[in-house]
């Protein structure tokens, strides 16, 4: 088989490019897209656990908790102990956090749209269908290898 037929190549190769010129884009705002996509969480339902968002990004716990002190370095998210349980620690956005929505929602939502140009809506559902099958068969197969 070529590298290029590889299925892991031809996704990573999408994934550098697409993230490359979301990095660009976001870049004058200071939000990397894995912090646009912590953010969109928070904007969606404010008040997370870290574990939370781990689940709903598929990261590992560690990957999120340096991701959140990047961001709460930035001044975008607080993070405090909940009150009845001070193991658990909740994710709040602060006003600057909440202030970045429509700016960054606006850019997200054109390079989607610029990447996605001369693409049928019948071609991006079968797109989403392959995508899913691919992620569920890996995820299939990585459960069966622990078992």
């Amino acid at each position: 088989m070529k590298l290029q037929d590889c299925i892991n190549f031809i996704l990573t190769h999408a994934q550098n490019a697409v993230f490359t010129y979301f990095k660009r884009e976001l870049h004058h705002l200071d939000v990397t897209p894995i912090q646009y996509a912590s953010l969109k969480c928070l904007w969606e339902e404010d008040g997370q656990m870290p574990s939370q968002l781990a689940e709903t990004l598929h990261l590992d716990s560690s990957t999120v908790t340096g991701i959140l002190s990047r961001l709460q370095d930035k001044g975008l998210i607080i993070r405090s102990f909940n009150t009845g349980d001070r193991r658990k620690v909740i994710v709040h956005l602060t006003d600057e956090g909440r202030a970045l929505e429509k700016p960054v929602s606006e850019i997200i939502e054109r390079l989607n749209h610029e990447l996605t140009d001369g693409i049928s809506e019948t071609d991006m559902d079968v797109f989403h269908k392959v995508i899913s099958t691919i992620t569920e068969n890996a995820e299939r197969l990585n459960k069966s290898g622990n078992e």
